[in-house]
C-alpha cells in the first residue's frame, strides 16, 4: 500500500487517468483507507469539475481564439519544415 506522500503525487495522474492499472488500484485502496487523502482527492476533482463547467459556460474571447489558432498554425508549419529538412539531410549521400 502506498503512503500519503505517494498518493498526493499520484492524484493528478489518477484524476487524468494516466496511471497503470496497478497504480490505480493502489491509489484507490489508499483513498478508501485515508480520510485526509480522500478529502484532498475530492477537492481536486471538484475543482476540476468547476473549471470545466465554467469554461464551457463562458467561451474564450474571439481575439484569444484567433491568436491561439495562428500560433498553432505557425507551429505546425515550423514542425513540417523541420521534418522536411531532416528528411533532406538523410537523402543526401555521405562523403
Amino acid at each position: 500500500m502506498i503512503n500519503c506522500r505517494d498518493c498526493a503525487r499520484a492524484l493528478n495522474p489518477y484524476i487524468d487517468r494516466e496511471l497503470s492499472d496497478e497504480d490505480v488500484v493502489q491509489v484507490r485502496s489508499h483513498l478508501e483507507a485515508c480520510g485526509g487523502c480522500l478529502h484532498m482527492y475530492q477537492f481536486e476533482e471538484s475543482l476540476r469539475r468547476l473549471v470545466r463547467v465554467r469554461c464551457q459556460e463562458q467561451g474564450a474571447p474571439a481575439s484569444l481564439r484567433e491568436r491561439v489558432s495562428v500560433t498553432l498554425a505557425m507551429e505546425r508549419i515550423r514542425l513540417e519544415r523541420r521534418g522536411r529538412a531532416a528528411g533532406m539531410q538523410q537523402d543526401q549521400p555521405s562523403m
